[in-house]
């Protein structure tokens, strides 16, 4: 019997020990969880509950140089749901069916159809509950006063007032400009410093791509066009609806604005006249480098691309065999022609050649078994030819003899001072050209460079491309004197209250022409007879606005069977103490003279009348029967 009941106290002590040891595990347990560990945990329910939300800044304005807006920002509206404030009594699905009814209501009193499903709302206020459901976007003024009457007992939908990139030219300066698009939030640096992301508008072309972020061209680096954004902190409860914003809200700082060299009228007004044409026009201030109008045609509407271009419009351009996607001015590369016959005149002239010396031309010149012809061939030649009239009447002769005399090398080293062969230095993408190069030459042709190559380029053709931007710089370096700028677009830099940031005022030298003063002297004079002389080339470009000199070009391209001609002029003049520099080609022109030439005389005699009146009723003059004789 006392064996029995010892051991009976022996089973009950052992239990006891068991559960006082269990308890004392339990307790050691919660005093680590709550205690030890306690400030852990409220450090994550705390993260689980709050979100941080980017705010992105208001982007900058872009204008031209005579304050025409180019590039604005102008409000959008949406229709947003804050699911917080629409959340009804019950399960989650009480919510979501209510959120889909009123977006449903909204659609039929505005005449669209929501975009929304259930899963989509249910999925939104799992993944993104701070953020509000945009139901539609973009609405007119009838869907806008529509959705105010219908939508004023809906409690938790806002008229949301959205800034959207817009574009008021049209296709005003479009290469220059570009085009934007929203940010990919997958892509973005600061993706992960935020809960749910808010994109900017960011630049995605041109001038909007290149002082998108910063801009470094002054002393000190400028924020750019995009601003910096802002953020706000919210908690949310255990249901995914936020019910409290946490501090103050960091207000995003806006884009700077920025000033182009651009001057509106003459962008509008060479755009017009180059209409249903495939070819570009670059004008150029020559003592400064700045771009007062970079035209490149046919061209594309940068609204298209805001906020994401739709498909059909992308298929549009890609399939143009216009490719109004590309910017002629800076990637399009073109045989000069006669353009380029200014560069052999130096070249002769710094190696001591005699301007007066004569040369005579019978139509043609004989190269071992091959002949070039010049354009005059059908009427016996040019006669008896000295520099002044072989650049007035660009004689091929001439300046193929002059080039068999110089060589290549020279012609080359000529050619490099003039920039001919390597990027401008502009801002935006660009290609070189392509100087004359014996190991091209070899690449292309697996052939040596010969004598018949050099008298070709020393007109113009063979193996040598310009872009009409290089064009125009190194007729600037003509007309300034021999220096060969770099282009610029940014003039000036403003912040939001319209306070001046920075501001170009030094031109850029990237390189002299090889060429003493009184040589450059007797080429300017030269040009001046290819548009003022009896016989020059490009007397169609005479005008009562401004004196202009000149140098015409046709480019002769493709095979024998199907010969296309792209045609050149390019030239200068001063006009209220600034000298212009400019070029334009016209693709499947007929000549320099008689397509060209006609073109630029309307266009500056347009721009230097009276300010903003004289682009409405531009008409292209039409180029006679025999008007091609003479294509320089």
């Amino acid at each position: 019997m006392k064996d029995a009941i010892v051991k009976a106290l022996l089973r009950i002590l052992i239990i006891g020990g068991c559960f006082s040891l269990l308890y004392l595990v339990i307790v050691i347990k919660l005093w680590d969880e709550q205690i030890r560990m306690g400030e852990e945990h409220r450090d994550k329910v705390s993260k689980q509950s709050i979100r941080r939300i980017r705010l992105p800044a208001i982007r900058g304005s872009i204008l031209s140089s005579d304050m025409h807006m180019l590039a604005d920002n102008i409000p959008s509206y949406d229709i947003v749901f804050h699911p917080a404030e629409m959340r009804q009594p019950g399960r989650q699905k009480k919510t979501v069916n209510h959120i889909f009814a009123c977006a449903y209501s909204i659609g039929v009193s505005i005449g669209r159809k929501s975009n929304l499903t259930t899963e989509g709302i249910l999925q939104h206020i799992n993944m993104r509950p701070a953020l509000p459901i945009t139901v539609f976007k973009d609405l007119t003024d009838v869907e806008l006063a529509n959705a105010v009457e219908s939508g004023a007992d809906i409690q938790g939908m806002e008229i949301k007032t959205i800034p959207k990139r817009f574009y008021p030219g049209e296709k005003t300066a479009c290469h220059v400009l570009g085009y934007v698009g929203l940010e990919d939030p997958g892509t973005a640096a600061d993706r992960t410093d935020y809960s749910y992301y808010l994109p900017d508008w960011t630049g995605r072309d041109g001038v909007e791509k290149v002082y998108d972020k910063a801009i470094t061209c002054g002393p000190i680096p400028l924020r750019g066009l995009r601003g910096i954004p802002g953020s706000e902190v919210v908690r949310i409860n255990n249901m995914g609806f936020v019910f409290e914003t946490i501090g103050t809200p960091v207000p995003p700082q806006n884009g700077n604005d920025i000033v182009l060299t651009i001057n509106w009228k003459a962008q509008r007004i060479a755009e017009k006249l180059l209409e249903d044409r495939y070819g570009s026009f670059v004008l150029l201030d020559a003592g400064s480098g700045a771009v007062v109008a970079m035209v490149s045609t046919p061209g594309f509407e940068p609204q298209r691309f805001v906020p994401k271009i739709k498909s059909a419009d992308w298929k549009m351009y890609m399939n143009d065999p216009g490719k109004p996607l590309m910017n002629r001015a800076t990637f399009g590369e073109y045989t000069p022609g006669s353009i380029i016959k200014p560069v052999i005149a130096m070249a002769a002239l710094e190696s001591w050649f005699n301007p007066l010396e004569k040369i005579n031309c019978d139509g043609s010149l004989q190269i071992g078994n091959a002949a070039i012809h010049c354009w005059s061939w059908k009427n016996g030649g040019h006669g008896d030819v000295d520099m002044l009239y072989g650049i007035q009447q660009s004689c091929n002769v001439y300046f193929m003899v002059q080039g068999r005399k110089l060589g290549f090398e020279k012609i080359r080293d000529m050619m490099e001072s003039a920039g001919i062969g390597r990027k401008t230095g502009i801002c935006l993408p660009e290609r070189a050209g392509q100087i004359p190069s014996m190991e091209v030459k070899y690449k292309l042709y697996g052939d040596r460079w010969t004598v018949y190559d050099t008298c070709l380029v020393s007109i113009g053709q063979g193996i040598i491309l310009l872009t009409p931007l290089q064009a125009a710089v190194y007729v600037s370096a003509i007309a300034n004197g021999g220096s060969v700028l770099k282009p610029y677009l940014l003039q000036e830099v403003m912040d939001t209250n319209g306070n001046q940031l920075y501001v170009r005022e030094n031109p850029e030298v990237m390189s002299r022409l090889n060429v003493k003063p009184e040589n450059l002297d007797i080429i300017r004079q030269g040009m001046y007879l290819v548009v003022n002389g009896d016989k020059g080339t490009a007397k169609k470009a005479i005008n009562d606005k401004i004196v202009l000199s000149g140098k015409t070009g046709t480019a002769e391209i493709g095979p024998k069977n199907d010969r296309k001609t792209n045609t050149w002029f390019m030239g200068f003049g001063k006009h209220n103490d600034k000298t212009y520099g400019f070029a334009l080609i016209v693709q499947e022109g007929i000549s320099g003279g008689s397509t060209c030439a006609p073109m630029v005389r309307q266009f500056f005699q347009t721009w230097l009348d009276s300010p903003d009146e004289g682009d409405k009723d531009l008409k292209q003059e039409a180029v006679g029967p025999g008007e091609a004789e003479n294509p320089g």
